[in-house]
């Protein structure tokens, strides 16, 4: 038995009727079971009961044993003063609050079925603990849930992007420039790129917007790309200006060993990367405009595209008859949409809109094809949950990674829903 399971039990109401009785024998009535507390202190604030006809109102605090309150130390935690109600599974002994009063104490019941339930998600081993009951759970409650997993994502996202923004003192533009940064180290680097963004400030990539060739050495020279001896006329041409550039602003380089290859797609190298943001620096402007006005075009990175070099070039110095990557990929681009762009509008528009809609930010993950990967696949085995999207893609990465990976179905809306359905049964 485990508490999580007994605070569903109460906060859901699912207690057999009828067994509202203290264990003094005294019948009382839960009027409202108050607001479940997720931090320090008692379990539920604010919660209403109704004993001998008389209307408490207080906290309620929930353990296994009775006796875990004087385990949990609090019968000198003034916190605890205000519990009006102890909900307990097994009733080992009496509680007396500091001032002499005897906690009134209720044994809860509640069906079997349901703890059956629960103990089959805590123990079974298949990926997704609910693969065999998710029938139960009809299209409506799944798409509802679905849609608040994927803003869960969002806000999660947004964190980050909230520390960036304390970092840049409240700039949005330079708090984009850093986030998107980011998010051309697809993962792997992401570090190494958020870490040179910092370190080159923004006004200067807009200084050098009309030159593609300053843009690249800028970005090559702040990486640490070009501090060993030039393995071509191009490489010494890009080290050349990043001098001029480097000396002009007083530019630092970050160290070239950040960056990682190991077991990476040439196309995927940081060069290439890199190559790709200086391309998008020469329209970071016109991006920061569109989405600070609220009018961004998905299309916006198709056009982009990298000087002649990387034709022929997968890193510096070195030709390659394969490459010809000069612009993003559509997987690529998704991936820049679903993890910069729109979470970035999300947080803007919260923070400067008082009457910004949702519904907009969820549209426009609709927008975007579904990602592929490990989580959505778990899900596409079951076949009950759809995966048209990026919507429904980012949903189901939360709901794995957060609920479904730490066994935490009774915090599940879907979870919620096959409990409930096996009470009717």
């Amino acid at each position: 038995m485990h508490e999580d399971f007994l605070h569903f039990i109460y906060k859901n109401r699912l207690w057999i009727e009828g067994t509202e009785l203290l264990t003094d024998n005294t019948p009382f009535e839960i009027i409202d079971t108050g607001r479940h507390n997720h931090d320090s202190g008692p379990d539920f604030f604010n919660a209403k009961i109704k004993i001998d006809g008389i209307v408490w109102v207080g906290n309620v605090e929930i353990h296994v044993n009775a006796s875990d309150w004087h385990k949990h130390h609090h019968d000198s935690d003034h916190a605890y003063d205000n519990v009006i109600l102890h909900v307990v599974y097994n009733n080992d002994c009496d509680i007396s609050l500091q001032n002499g009063r005897t906690l009134p104490t209720w044994e809860i019941s509640f069906p079997q079925a349901i703890f059956n339930r629960y103990s089959d998600f805590k123990l079974n081993e298949k990926p997704i603990a609910c693969t065999d009951y998710i029938d139960l759970v009809d299209d409506f409650h799944i798409t509802m849930w679905m849609e608040k997993m994927a803003i869960e994502r969002l806000k999660h996202k947004s964190e980050h992007i909230s520390e960036i923004l304390q970092h840049t003192n409240g700039n949005w533009n330079e708090t984009l420039y850093i986030v998107t940064a980011r998010n051309f180290g697809f993962g792997t680097n992401a570090l190494p790129f958020e870490i040179l963004a910092m370190q080159t400030p923004l006004n200067v990539m807009l200084h050098n917007a009309d030159n593609l060739f300053a843009l690249e050495a800028i970005v090559f020279g702040q990486a640490g790309m070009l501090n060993g001896q030039p393995k071509d006329e191009y490489m010494q041409k890009l080290s050349d200006e990043y001098i001029f550039q480097r000396t002009k602003y007083g530019l630092s380089p970050i160290s070239e060993s950040m960056w990682k290859r190991s077991k990476m797609h040439p196309t995927n190298f940081p060069e290439i990367r890199l190559a790709q943001f200086a391309a998008l620096m020469q329209n970071f402007q016109a991006l920061i405009n569109d989405i600070l006005n609220g009018r961004f075009n998905p299309n916006f990175f198709d056009n982009l595209k990298t000087s002649e070099y990387w034709k022929t070039h997968f890193s510096l110095g070195e030709t390659s008859s394969k490459s010809k990557a000069t612009g993003l990929g559509r997987q690529a681009i998704d991936t820049i949409l679903i993890n910069t762009i729109i979470p970035f509008s999300y947080i803007y528009g919260k923070a400067t809109n008082p009457n910004f809609d949702s519904e907009k930010i969820i549209n426009m993950l609709r927008a975007v094809k579904a990602e592929s990967n490990r989580e959505t696949r778990s899900f596409a085995a079951i076949g009950k949950i759809a995966c048209n999207n990026a919507l429904d893609s980012q949903a189901l990465l939360n709901l794995k990674k957060n609920y479904c990976d730490h066994k935490l179905c009774l915090n599940c809306n879907i979870g919620f829903h096959i409990m409930k359905e096996i009470n009717k049964i």
